[in-house]
């Protein structure tokens, strides 16, 4: 893992599991990103495919990228992980099959600079896939299945790093993601932005939701 006394602007955690095939898409969107105080905390959860030895490689030489590896603990802790070694005034995410349009950090801290009170946002996202894959279960009942944009997704939730701190990260349960923004909403202000520069991919078989919808419909 490398380290650093640098303190950056923002702190971009990218979870890796088995993500061989398709980690470089995500990765390259953070680089090429128009904002460039970025730091980039890669968090493998004990991935068997190869990708560290794939991946090892290309990021040495970057100074800008912390690189940590434990062993399987699930995803709501390997973002926990991501945030303790971090150091920017605000922290973001993007999961291993999706991407950020170059723009996307950019819009974010214009957005902040201008809207100094809000601590926490979550925003929409530019989805991709079969519309029958947009459906995913509701973490309120199971059972029952509600579209993608009806959720919060972790991928666009973006604040000021005392949020992730203060709530001690995200909790080890199904839908993470709308329970930290369900919990910050109760003591931070929280707002919701018009955006579409995550780019959300809904086609990946692999992903956590997938196995999840999959599981309920074989019932």
């Amino acid at each position: 893992m490398k380290t650093g006394n640098r303190n950056y602007i923002v702190s971009v955690i990218l979870t890796l599991f088995n993500s061989r095939e398709f980690y470089r898409r995500a990765l390259d969107s953070i680089l090429n990103q128009s904002f460039r105080d970025i730091e980039i905390i890669i968090v493998d959860d004990g991935s068997t495919d190869g990708t560290e030895s794939d991946l090892l490689p290309g990021i040495r030489h970057l100074e800008n990228v912390k690189y940590l590896r434990h062993s399987n603990r699930k995803h709501a802790l390997s973002l926990n992980s991501g945030i303790l070694i971090s150091s920017g005034k605000f922290i973001t995410f993007l999961d291993s099959d999706d991407e950020y349009k170059p723009e996307h950090i950019q819009q974010r801290i214009n957005y902040f600079n201008e809207n100094i009170y809000i601590d926490l946002i979550s925003t929409g996202a530019d989805i991709i896939g079969k519309e029958e894959d947009m459906y995913v279960p509701d973490a309120n009942d199971l059972n029952r299945l509600i579209h993608i944009k009806d959720c919060i997704m972790l991928g666009t939730l973006f604040g000021k790093r005392e949020v992730f701190l203060d709530l001690k990260g995200f909790r080890d349960i199904y839908s993470h993601d709308s329970d930290f923004f369900k919990r910050a909403e109760e003591i931070f202000r929280t707002a919701f932005l018009e955006s579409d520069t995550y780019v959300y991919y809904r086609n990946n078989p692999e992903s956590v939701l997938a196995k999840l919808k999959k599981s309920i419909h074989d019932k």
